[in-house]
């Protein structure tokens, strides 16, 4: 049935006629081409001044133009003219023909009309293009077109562009009126985007304006504007060289229907005030309290709330330094930073010609304030479900802008995994917890930082304390945990986090399910029971009134070393033994005490930008000082704190995507990701909560969430986890038709133990290069709907590389509908 859904929907979207409403003295424009020199362009930005283009193509086809023409205009029409024409049936009701119409209306809006020929679209493109290769220097480029219309009402256009010979940058010479200006200028010559030799280009041009501004504006040159700035190009008829020549006049002042000129002078900030408690309604009442920080003043209607000396830190203006731009967008970056005013406004008054004032404005947010939202979650685990939260929030808890937060939070969900209790319904689900956090604007340690992390890189510490619990997930685990945890800024594209502890007690409730939910455990001790029944009577106390298996009682049967199976049966016994160990490692309590450090790069410029990378790097480590504090051992030689061993590892996670593309609808994404965790010291394995797992909506997709696993084991656990993970993913995501989008992906990973458990058999631990060939691959596509604030996703994948198979059926065995797996997601994969 899915066959045949897919087929109909690629005929119907494939064979639509193109030219439904293409008039017949019209064309549909159907291709753009440049040939640059001879040479068919690939250049986007010169594509990117093309005005009129082609309907947009999915995977070759007009689907948009295709669903606009599926649309019937002469229904549109006679509808609105109130003519009964929905059906030859007089008796429809209403509620039909309105539907009828409101869908094909639907299909108008969301479709996209054929783009038609228009000449004088083609003309104006022509002299865009001319317009760009003359700002790139060619100054006697030539560019042609020409318009072929063809008898099926369908159009390409063709651009033919004769650059001719690029002209070079002959002499530069300058022109600067104010002594102070021209004197700065040289200081910084070095540093010109602009250089003798060099093609001659509009944008170097620009951006040497730009560098010249900002260097102004950053040295006390308070009035200066970009437009002072002006070049002026001569070239020479026949030598295809430019002479430029900068130009920058005196400060040009209007005053009293007047207007002369003055040059321009350093300012330097001679008066700082704060005005902590501003509002329009109040601005003319008195600001009866005063403060004073560092030359700094702060004032306030009836109260000071903020102490001066911690709010100085977010204040870059500083009383007899020069007037700098720097400064006063700092100030309000980190003013804004802090979640205390909801406006935070810099103003200057000039004093005299030599000094400013410089005045902050401050409109504080309600003390306290209260919310509660709702919302989809989605994770690997937790495959879909409703999440609701409330908070109250306290600001300027401790008079320094801090954030004092208490929150409850809820959610319900399906999960992918029976969890042993089959209640019915769609959210067989929940969890419940609580948390309270302090975050303060500034690094919160015992020896002074300010050295070394600067207070402009907005540095923050967080404290936190909370609790939660979960039932049907699993063992139901209960979590207490506390951080503190200090993140910086160190550019635009750098960011710092140390945690100095977090700390997580986890403590599972429901260890009595535990061959309820991990049923292939309690299937294998079937099977060993039966082989042992073969040759030894198996006392009655092992079974239940319905004949079945008691876990425990036959675990401590067959491990007891008086009935000797570790004689008669070695094999049996083993797997028994191994059987209760990973049942001991999976249901034992935990207390994990971590330190960690996480640098991230991103030079993404904004949420818009389609074209940037990212990287991450985290280091952590468990158990370091806590188990040099502890006193307490158990009899397996663990160190205990409040009879929980303390885990030891230590573990390192690297990730890196990349991203290419001119717009969020035609991106490629691919993502690379490495995590290792080595047990030592009291460990001996990785806490099941910290180990690796791959497979679900954001991973290998072509699996299901600890399907597969380690290495190229197939053992029918509910839960295969390793010490050792490697992923990487690429994925093409392109626009359908409006907020319709698709993707094609491929997904490559696996995970190994690394730790010489024998829990583990040999083809589930990493041996190298040669491990490599177990890496599973999984490609497939998705349809994803974009509302803007999020994304939701429907992702199939299908089980191309199976490294587990035998070596014939390794590709492409399972490549079919039947074993794919459907996933749903919110927002991208990564």
């Amino acid at each position: 049935m899915l066959y045949i859904f897919f087929g109909i929907s690629l005929l119907l979207f494939s064979s639509c006629n193109t030219v439904k409403y293409v008039a017949d003295n019209e064309h549909l424009l159907t291709k753009n081409t440049i040939t640059v020199n001879d040479k068919k362009n690939v250049d986007d930005d010169i594509n990117n001044y093309i005005i009129q283009r082609p309907n947009r193509l999915t995977l070759g086809i007009p689907v948009a133009l295709n669903f606009y023409n599926w649309g019937d205009k002469d229904l549109e029409t006679k509808y609105l003219k109130g003519i009964d024409t929905f059906s030859k049936k007089r008796d429809r009701p209403k509620e039909y023909k309105k539907f009828k119409y409101k869908f094909n209306h639907w299909k108008f809006k969301n479709g996209e009309a054929p783009v038609i020929l228009d000449s004088s679209k083609t003309k104006l493109t022509a002299n865009k293009l001319q317009d760009h290769f003359f700002n790139q220097g060619y100054f006697r480029a030539k560019v042609d077109y020409k318009e072929t219309r063809k008898n099926n009402k369908l159009a390409t256009v063709g651009y033919t562009v004769k650059t001719g010979k690029v002209f070079l940058l002959d002499s530069i010479s300058k022109n600067i009126k104010s002594p102070v200006l021209d004197s700065i200028f040289e200081l910084h010559k070095n540093e010109t985007l602009i250089k003798t030799k060099e093609e001659y280009n509009d944008l170097n041009f620009a951006n040497e304006a730009d560098r010249i501004t900002k260097l102004y504006r950053n040295s006390g040159i308070y009035h200066f504007t970009r437009g002072a700035i002006g070049y002026k190009a001569d070239s020479a008829k026949n030598s295809y060289k430019v002479d430029v020549k900068l130009h920058i006049g005196d400060r040009i002042i209007e005053r009293n229907d007047s207007i002369f000129t003055t040059q321009y002078t350093i300012q330097k900030i001679s008066k700082v005030d704060v005005y902590t408690d501003y509002s329009f309604n109040k601005k003319e009442d008195p600001y009866t309290k005063t403060d004073s920080y560092n030359g700094i003043n702060f004032h306030a209607h009836d109260e000071l709330k903020y102490n001066s000396k911690l709010l100085s830190n977010s204040i870059f203006i500083e009383p007899n330094n020069i007037y700098r731009d720097e400064d006063k967008n700092l100030t309000r970056k980190h003013l804004r930073g802090l979640q205390n005013f909801k406006i935070a406004n810099v103003k200057y008054e000039e004093i005299d010609s030599a000094n400013l004032a410089a005045k902050i404005y401050l409109t504080p947010y309600k003390k306290y304030s209260f919310s509660a939202n709702t919302e989809l979650t989605h994770s690997n685990i937790k495959q879909l479900g409703v999440s609701g939260k409330i908070s109250t929030l306290n600001r300027n808890t401790f008079k320094g802008a801090e954030i004092l937060r208490f929150s409850v939070q809820g959610s319900f969900f399906n999960t992918s995994r029976d969890a042993g209790d089959n209640t019915g319904g769609f959210f067989n689900a929940f969890e419940f917890g609580g948390d309270v956090s302090l975050e303060i604007p500034r690094i919160l340690f015992p020896a002074k930082t300010e050295n070394l992390i600067l207070k402009k890189m907005s540095p923050k510490t967080k404290i936190s304390i909370g609790t939660s619990f979960q039932k049907n997930i699993g063992l139901d685990k209960q979590k207490f945990t506390g951080i503190i945890d200090y993140n910086w800024q160190a550019s635009k594209k750098k960011k710092h986090r140390l945690e100095l502890i977090n700390a997580q007690f986890i403590r599972n409730l429901n260890t009595s399910s535990y061959f309820n939910i991990y049923q292939s455990e309690y299937n294998s001790l079937t099977s060993i029971s039966d082989i042992i029944s073969q040759t030894t009577t198996i006392p009655s106390n092992n079974f239940d009134s319905n004949g079945n298996i008691i876990p425990s009682t036959f675990i401590d049967y067959v491990t007891d070393a008086t009935n000797g199976f570790q004689t008669t049966n070695l094999i049996e016994f083993n797997n028994v033994q191994n059987i209760e160990k990973r049942r001991n490692i999976i249901t034992q309590d935990a207390l994990v005490p971590v330190i960690s450090y996480e640098y991230t790069y991103n030079n993404s410029k904004n949420y818009k930008d389609a074209n940037f990378s990212f990287f991450r790097a985290r280091i952590a480590s468990s158990g370091v000082l806590s188990s040099a504090l502890s006193t307490k051992t158990n009899a397996n030689g663990q160190k205990e704190i409040l009879g929980i061993p303390v885990a030891q590892y230590i573990k390192t996670d690297f990730e890196y995507k990349k991203f290419w593309g001119n717009s969020s609808d035609n991106v490629l994404a691919f993502r690379g990701l490495l995590g290792i965790a080595i047990p030592y010291g009291n460990s001996d394995e990785i806490p099941f909560s910290r180990s690796y797992f791959i497979g679900g909506a954001n991973d290998l997709r072509a699996w299901k969430i600890y399907d597969i696993g380690p290495g190229s084991i197939q053992n029918g656990l509910e839960y295969n986890v390793g010490s050792l993970k490697i992923l990487s993913s690429l994925e093409y995501r392109f626009k359908i038709i409006n907020s319709v989008k698709g993707a094609l992906f491929v997904d490559a990973g696996n995970i190994w133990d690394i730790t010489k458990t024998d829990l583990i058999a040999d083809e589930g631990k990493f041996n190298g290069i040669k491990s490599l060939n177990q890496i599973a691959v999984g490609t497939g596509f998705g349809i994803r709907y974009d509302f803007n604030f999020l994304v939701i996703r429907l992702d199939l994948g299908f089980k191309t590389y199976e490294p587990y198979q035998p070596d014939n059926l390794k590709w492409l065995s399972n490549y079919n509908f039947g074993n794919a797996v459907y996933n749903i997601g919110i927002n991208y994969p990564f």
